[in-house]
C-alpha cells in the first residue's frame, strides 16, 4: 500500500511537471524512409522524459484520421485499429514508455503506408507528427544510404529558431509592405517642394527682371520737352 501511494504521487508530480511546461514533445525533423516489405519504426518522445506506461497513447493517420495503433490500460488495444493496420502494428513496449519514448512499428510496410502519422498522449494533451516514406523495391538509383535511421532516437527540433524566424518575418513583412508607400509619399513631397522652390525662383527672377528693366528705362530716357532746364 505504501509503495502504491508513492507511485501515485510520482505520477501526479510528473503530470504537474509537464502541465507547468517542464516536458514537451520531441519529433523527428526528417521523414523516415523504409524499403517496401520491411518493418518501419516511427519514434518520438518527451523531453525531459516522463514515464508514459500508464498513459493512453493513440497513433493515427493525419490524412484520413484512421487509428493505426492504441496503447491503453498498460497494453495495446487492437480492437480500435482499422483493418489496413490490424496485426501489422505494435506500440511502444513498457520499457520504452517508462523512458518517455513513443514508438510505432509497422511490419511488411507497403506503398499505401506512406504518409504523416500523429502520436497523441491523451492525459498530457501533447502530440507529435512523423512522416513515413515507403520506397518501392524496384526503384532505380536507390541505395541503402537513402533510408533514414528508423531505430535511433528522435531528433529535437530547434523551436527557438522557428520562433525567431516567425518574429523576424513579423517585423520585416510590414516594413516590406509599407516601404513602397513611404517611398511614394517621400517622392511626392520632394516633387512638391521642388515645384514650390521653382515657382519662388521664377517669381523672384520676374521681379528682378522688371526692376532691371525699370532702371534701364530711367537711365536711357533723357529730359523731354516741357521739362524745366536747370538755370545758368
Amino acid at each position: 500500500m505504501y509503495f502504491k501511494m508513492i507511485a501515485t504521487l510520482i505520477t501526479l508530480l510528473c503530470i504537474l511537471h509537464v502541465a507547468a511546461g517542464g516536458s514537451r514533445a520531441v519529433c523527428p525533423t526528417q521523414p523516415i524512409k523504409v524499403v517496401e516489405g520491411e518493418t518501419a519504426a516511427l519514434h518520438c518522445g518527451l523531453h525531459p522524459p516522463v514515464n508514459l506506461s500508464l498513459y493512453t497513447v493513440d497513433w493515427t493517420r493525419v490524412d484520413n484520421k484512421q487509428i493505426v495503433c492504441v496503447h491503453r490500460h498498460e497494453r495495446s488495444d487492437p480492437g480500435s485499429v482499422v483493418d489496413q493496420y490490424r496485426d501489422r502494428t505494435t506500440c511502444s513496449d513498457h520499457e520504452d514508455l517508462s523512458r518517455g519514448t513513443l514508438t510505432l512499428n509497422i511490419s511488411s510496410a507497403n506503398l499505401s503506408d506512406s504518409g504523416l502519422y500523429n502520436c497523441f498522449v491523451f492525459e498530457l494533451k501533447t502530440w507529435c507528427e512523423v512522416r513515413l516514406i515507403v520506397v518501392p523495391k524496384d526503384q532505380q538509383n536507390w541505395t541503402k544510404t537513402d533510408v533514414c535511421n528508423t531505430t535511433g532516437p528522435a531528433v529535437e527540433e530547434d523551436h527557438g529558431a522557428v520562433k525567431r524566424t516567425a518574429v523576424l518575418l513579423g517585423v520585416l513583412l510590414p516594413v516590406v509592405v509599407l516601404l513602397p508607400v513611404v517611398f511614394v509619399v517621400v517622392a511626392a513631397l520632394l516633387l512638391w517642394k521642388y515645384e514650390v522652390i521653382e515657382k519662388c525662383k521664377k517669381k523672384f527672377r520676374g521681379k528682378k527682371t522688371m526692376s532691371n528693366n525699370f532702371e534701364m528705362e530711367n537711365l536711357s530716357t533723357g529730359p523731354t520737352e516741357g521739362d524745366d532746364l536747370p538755370s545758368a
